[in-house]
């Protein structure tokens, strides 16, 4: 095999909270994440050496010229992780994103490439590397890459790397939209650590997952959390207004996603959902209506 075509979907998170900030600079984060069924495609390929055998390559190219294709790419990064981890000296690569997720908009776009490219090169070169040693790598590069590379829904705390497993959503239809509004998430964080000094504020991840347990949409919708929200929705009048209009359009719960500026909203009504989708795209807004997705 020499050309591999993955799927990398997006990443919301039902809840969100910051346990501490860490001597290295690093916050430990308690998180719920759910990947849905919007995808970034990825192609791989396996190019031949010529002439060098220790000749090194990565080229990346992508569908939009708002995403950088050099060495700034988490795609590039986990490139280099991966050879490095086998010991691979020499190689040549050609990755190309088709890019769907909207870029720095808290759906882990960025992170879920990276982690389709650990995929697909540990397929494309028959490294047999196991779920646990890719997320070791995945770490390396990004807090939500070890997730993003699980996939479905679990329960993620420190800094990504720690994972237990949660009870399926029930189904539902996800809207996701995203005004335009780019959101750093350096910046997100600075701004929470103004904020916050993390001792327990109350907030607890137990109680949600109990919804999750109980398997009523409308509890689990109602239970949805996010710190960032705190730091982003006062200074960010579209994301609190996309907030609004999901809610007064019939979600069920509507929250920022990662530290924004997307909004997702759950419906168990398709027509609901739609109507507001609909609404958004003539407005202008980049919107999408998704499903939780499971490998």
């Amino acid at each position: 095999m020499t050309k591999i075509t993955l799927k990398a979907p997006a990443k919301i998170n039902l809840w969100l909270d910051i346990e501490s900030k860490r001597p290295d600079g690093y916050h430990n984060i308690e998180s719920i994440m759910q990947t849905v069924t919007l995808f970034d495609v990825l192609t791989l390929e396996r190019l031949p050496h010529q002439g060098d055998p220790n000749r090194r390559n990565i080229a990346i190219s992508c569908t939009t010229s708002e995403l950088a294709c050099d060495e700034s790419n988490l795609c590039y990064r986990a490139s280099q992780e991966f050879f490095s981890r086998l010991g691979i000296t020499g190689y040549s690569v050609a990755i190309h994103i088709e890019k769907h997720i909207p870029i720095a908009a808290g759906l882990a776009g960025g992170s879920t490439d990276a982690a389709a490219v650990l995929l697909g090169l540990n397929r494309l070169y028959e490294a047999g590397l196991d779920t646990d040693e890719l997320c070791r790598l995945g770490c390396r590069i990004g807090a939500d890459v070890p997730f993003c590379i699980k996939r479905g829904i679990s329960s993620v705390r420190g800094i990504g790397e720690h994972f237990k497993d949660c009870t399926r959503l029930p189904g539902c239809k996800i809207l996701i939209a995203c005004a335009g509004e780019h959101i750093s998430t350096p910046w997100a964080y600075k701004r929470l650590d103004e904020l916050f000094d993390y001792k327990r504020r109350g907030a607890a991840i137990g109680h949600f997952t109990e919804r999750l347990e109980g398997g009523n949409i409308r509890r689990i919708s109602e239970g949805l959390y996010n710190i960032f929200e705190a730091a982003v929705l006062p200074i960010r009048d579209g994301a609190r207004r996309l907030k609004e209009t999901m809610l007064d359009g019939g979600a069920l719960g509507a929250i920022m996603s990662g530290s924004g500026p997307s909004v997702f909203g759950i419906y168990d009504n398709i027509n609901d959902a739609e109507r507001v989708w609909r609404r958004l795209c003539d407005d202008g807004v980049t919107a999408f209506i998704c499903e939780p997705y499971y490998e």
